[in-house]
């Protein structure tokens, strides 16, 4: 079979191509900024107070099931999560943040590390927060289930006020460490 390109279309002199936004450079040229402004080390900072308050979290009841305390605690790291994408100026300071913040769990309190790796539980909360429908119950709910107790509307509710709560925790402590909003 011969190869014929009669039909071949050929772009004329005036056709010109959109040009390339260079993502590599302007990620360097922010990461930049952010080193010099000093919010990069704002950002570890965060992530490791984040990641102590975290481990700090302890049950209502000290001789509470091993679940709820586990399921807590996941439910906070998916509160500081959330509060990270959402509460700092740009992706490098959260993904900074959050890297900072599992990898001090990892070293502090390796045990919820370990709990945060091996559980799917962010998957049914990022459904409840993607769902857009009246989040904190959905969450709420969410955590209820995790634990074992589907339906029961009290520890639904008590999930519900744990992420809230956290969030406007990491809200203020944002908020006090005082990142750079400049555009630069």
């Amino acid at each position: 079979m011969r190869n014929d390109d009669r039909d071949m279309k050929i772009a004329g002199e005036d056709f010109k191509s959109a040009p390339v936004l260079d993502d590599v450079e302007e990620t360097s040229r922010l990461l930049e900024r952010e080193k010099a402004n000093g919010n990069l080390n704002r950002a570890r900072r965060l992530g490791a107070i984040m990641a102590d308050e975290v481990a700090a979290v302890e049950g209502d009841d000290p001789a509470s099931e091993a679940v709820s305390e586990t399921q807590r605690r996941i439910l906070l790291a998916f509160a500081v999560e959330v509060a990270l994408e959402t509460l700092l100026p740009n992706s490098i300071l959260s993904e900074t943040s959050k890297s900072v913040f599992y990898e001090t769990l990892r070293n502090t309190a390796p045990s919820i590390y370990d709990d945060l790796q091996g559980s799917g539980a962010f998957s049914f909360y990022y459904l409840a927060l993607r769902d857009g429908k009246n989040v904190v119950k959905s969450v709420g709910e969410a955590y209820a289930s995790l634990c074992g107790r589907a339906g029961e509307a009290a520890l639904a509710n008590k999930g519900g006020e744990l992420y809230v709560n956290f969030i406007e925790q990491a809200r203020s402590i944002v908020d006090s460490i005082g990142f750079v909003t400049d555009s630069g």
